[in-house]
């Protein structure tokens, strides 16, 4: 191999790995590279898409950003619209069924997906495909034949249905077929690589299976970490209500942003924003000074991610704005209200009494060691630490805020 392609192949490779959790196999993926450079054939590069909500997040925009890096590379980018997939629903990471979606519900939220999509990517040089096209004319002859090309003790491997399977929990048959599914868009458009979230490590991987089963050669896998939500704790999620959306007004980007716990700042710089390596590391390091103030690190974080995704002078409006309503520490006028027994409460308890349906045990702990809670504008961060409340010398009632949401706790 000539010195030039080989310098060439280790420059790809050092974008490829940046910011990835697992490349597998990376001898493939060379051998890959070598034969597109001496051809003149970019690789052929997936990722899928199922148009669940109308919107996407920040943490869709992880494997965007990984795919603008391929095509800055020179290589084709393929995103696949799971227009029959979203019919299934990936039951990856969940523990029991979700919902089944209609198609004039999937057809209706592709719509904003695309437009959103190419906020990120480079839609001139992108290869759209729906996996209707492939799936809607099949026989079921055709469906016999790929489900025969694996076994249900291969699928019971993954996690979440092992864990299911245990616990009694229901498993529909047709959630067995979403790996599959899956595999077989990149047999029809011949992936070279596809990329995807850690969590969708058992699908891509059963990807490269199915490939050879079809006679295709299989596709590199390419995972790439989970971005957590405001509550610092959970991935973000619309479901879970703790996403920043892309096409969501500057001022409420920014305000999101500001109240994510301190310790993900690096973490959302270095995921989901335009910094350079060396940006991320200068951050890292003000964050270990005690000197430096994380609030402004943070607007920094918030006006970055806004200009990205609007404009420079949309951020500095949202930026004003904010220091205008926040830098008060005004608490606002109007919040739920939970009503508790007179005593004395840990604080952590007191969190979970206030957020019911939210935080568990865990769950609120968390939040305590990343710095998400404030009792009466004082961050908390010892779980075990007491207060009174409505007895004694203690107060009648409290605030407390987590991330962006107040809650007023009485004692009555």
């Amino acid at each position: 191999m000539p010195d030039a392609m080989k310098t060439e192949i280790q420059r790809q490779l050092a974008v490829m790995r940046s910011g990835v959790e697992e490349l597998i196999p990376e001898a493939e993926l060379v051998a890959k590279l070598e034969r597109s450079l001496k051809t003149k054939t970019p690789l052929r590069v997936k990722q899928g898409f199922d148009p669940t909500a109308p919107d996407i997040h920040l943490g869709h925009t992880i494997g965007l950003r990984k795919l603008r890096q391929f095509q800055d590379l020179g290589h084709q980018v393929v995103l696949i619209v799971g227009s029959y997939t979203a019919l299934v629903g990936d039951p990856s990471g969940r523990n029991k069924t979700r919902p089944r979606l209609t198609e004039a519900e999937v057809n209706a939220n592709a719509q904003t997906y695309l437009d959103q999509f190419f906020k990120v990517v480079d839609k001139s040089r992108t290869e759209v495909r729906w996996n209707g096209e492939w799936f809607s004319g099949m026989r079921f002859t055709d469906v016999l034949h790929l489900t025969s090309q694996f076994t249900v003790a291969r699928l019971l491997e993954r996690d979440d249905f092992d864990e299911r399977f245990k616990a009694g929990e229901p498993i529909g048959v047709h959630e067995l077929f979403y790996p599959l599914m899956q595999a077989y868009d990149s047999v029809v458009i011949k992936a070279d690589v596809e990329i995807g979230a850690t969590e969708q490590k058992f699908n891509l991987l059963t990807g490269r299976d199915i490939q050879i089963a079809y006679g295709v050669e299989p596709q590199i896998v390419l995972t790439l970490p989970v971005l957590e939500g405001l509550d610092g704790v959970r991935r973000m999620s619309k479901t879970l209500g703790n996403y920043i959306g892309v096409a969501e007004s500057p001022r409420e980007m920014f305000g999101k942003v500001m109240s994510i716990p301190d310790p993900l700042i690096e973490r959302y710089y270095r995921l989901v924003t335009d910094a350079t390596p060396q940006e991320c590391a200068e951050v890292a390091k003000s964050l270990g000074d005690p000197a430096t103030n994380p609030m402004v690190l943070k607007k920094a974080l918030a006006h970055r991610l806004v200009r990205q995704y609007h404009t420079v002078a949309e951020a500095d409006r949202a930026r004003d704005d904010f220091e205008k309503q926040f830098s008060r520490r005004e608490t606002p006028s109007e919040m739920p209200v939970v009503k508790v027994e007179p005593g004395r409460f840990r604080a952590r308890d007191l969190v979970m009494r206030a957020f019911p349906n939210e935080y568990t045990g865990t769950a609120a702990g968390n939040l305590f060691r990343q710095g998400a809670v404030y009792i009466n504008g004082e961050r908390v961060t010892d779980v075990a630490r007491e207060l009174d409340l409505g007895q004694g010398s203690g107060l009648g009632e409290l605030v407390i805020k987590v991330g962006r949401k107040f809650v007023k706790v009485v004692a009555s």
